[in-house]
């Protein structure tokens, strides 16, 4: 074979790779819309998307230097077809924002049991201390863990004079600004996982506000079992094969906390740490038609996790057409290891 035939029996190679990861993008975009029990294959695929999508970021940059036009479009196909995840992740800075004025400003934080800065007391204090200068008028927190010492009654003092009132059950607590008028605990069965709701009085208007926390994904503790029994890491096999059964009960509980949503009359804000990307069945099932704080108001990278490079988002702040987003930011605070997720909102009137 000549070189000739050579480098055109690579670039025909190439351009197959290329419709591959066409290919590959749109099954992946689909893969969000499948139930986990449907199989291992799509929730690959569905953690695969971030992957996918670099390849073809790379893909589109190799084809334009070679002024390969019509080539090009397969991956940038791929990339304007999965633009929803796009913006799920990467927001460009709003200009000219104009009117800001808020009728409530929610945060939401995975606390970690209060144990990143060391002392228990020490990481609440940090934390309500955040609370007061950011303003909050109503503070979710997930992993909220006391204990004889430090009582969820003495941390939940820490904020009283910003939000005196306060619930909390097992690992959630919720404080606020506004009087709470009735609330609920729902612990889902054969996991240390739950959700919190709670009717607030915003001003006349009743408010249910859910704070969330779903199944881990399983792979730290997985890996220290498997460095701990056996000094070794997790096998890839047995990693995945821990992913889908992590995924498949997150959807368990997607459902559960869905149908409580959708038969409530009240407006709705959803917030908390889903365990799962903005590329998951969760977060598609989850969000249903609200809106996305990040997606509407965000800017930057939306990572929320700072493990991993602080690649992931986990933790969301999402609400019905009820609201209008005025902002949403993250404060740079370090009290956890995930980082807390804020939104002023507006009642559309």
């Amino acid at each position: 074979m000549g070189r000739k035939a050579v480098v055109y029996l690579l670039r025909y190679l190439a351009i197959a790779f290329t419709a591959l990861l066409l290919a590959a993008a749109v099954v992946s975009w689909r893969a969000s819309y499948i139930p986990p029990s449907e199989g291992n294959f799509w929730g690959a695929m569905a953690l695969l998307m971030p992957v996918i999508l670099v390849a073809n970021a790379a893909a589109l940059v190799v084809w334009l230097i070679r002024r390969e036009w019509i080539v090009s479009l397969l991956p940038a196909a791929a990339l304007l077809f999965n633009m929803g995840y796009v913006a799920s992740m990467v927001q460009l800075p709003d200009i000219g924002d104009g009117d800001r004025s808020r009728d409530l400003r929610i945060a939401s934080l995975n606390v970690n049991g209060f144990r990143w800065l060391g002392e228990r007391a020490f990481t609440a204090y940090e934390v309500s201390e955040m609370a007061s200068r950011e303003e909050f008028d109503v503070l979710c927190l997930q992993e909220f863990h006391d204990d004889h010492i430090v009582t969820g009654d003495s941390i939940s003092r820490f904020f009283a004079r910003r939000m005196p009132y306060f619930v909390r059950e097992a690992g959630q607590a919720l404080l606020s600004r506004f009087p709470i008028v009735a609330y609920d605990y729902v612990p889902f069965s054969h996991t240390s996982n739950d959700y919190l709701w709670a009717d607030l009085d915003v001003g006349g208007d009743t408010v249910r506000v859910f704070s969330v926390h779903l199944q881990t994904s399983g792979i730290s503790g997985l890996r220290h079992r498997f460095r701990k029994d056996y000094d070794r890491d997790i096998p890839v096999e047995t990693m995945f094969g821990e992913l889908e059964r992590n995924s498949r009960v997150r959807a368990r509980q997607v459902d559960q906390i869905r149908a409580a949503i959708d038969s409530t009359r009240y407006p709705v804000i959803l917030v908390g740490d889903f365990n799962d990307t903005p590329s998951s069945y969760t977060y598609r099932r989850m969000k249903g038609d609200m809106t996305d704080g990040f997606r509407a108001r965000g800017n930057g990278y939306g990572g929320t996790f700072r493990y991993m490079g602080g690649l992931l988002r986990i933790d969301y702040i999402f609400y019905d057409d009820s609201f209008r987003g005025v902002r949403y930011y993250m404060p740079r605070d370090g009290v956890s290891d995930h980082k807390t997720v804020v939104a002023d909102l507006r009642f559309v009137r």
